[in-house]
């Protein structure tokens, strides 16, 4: 798989586990996208952040395994970023 990236109009502070703030900027490049059918989850694995849940593709909202596309991911993870 290639890395899928978003570009930041403006720097971004996010909160990683442990508790740590990581400001982003520029280019973000998800390194990795996991699939776990049997949790109905969704991870995206983000250079300068590490693991993210993606709530919009986990839990409810999973459907199939694989069933998102390259542009749900970078979606949620840009959601994550700005929220």
């Amino acid at each position: 798989m290639s890395n899928l990236s978003i570009n930041l109009s403006s720097a971004k502070t996010v909160v990683t586990q442990p508790e740590e703030s990581v400001t982003l900027e520029g280019e973000v490049v998800i390194r990795r996208i996991v699939d776990i059918p049997g949790e109905k989850q969704v991870i995206a694995v983000v250079g300068g952040i590490g693991r993210l849940k993606l709530d919009e593709l986990s839990g409810d909202n999973y459907d199939t395994p694989a069933e998102w596309s390259n542009a749900d991911v970078v979606t949620a993870v840009t959601n994550i970023i700005n929220s």
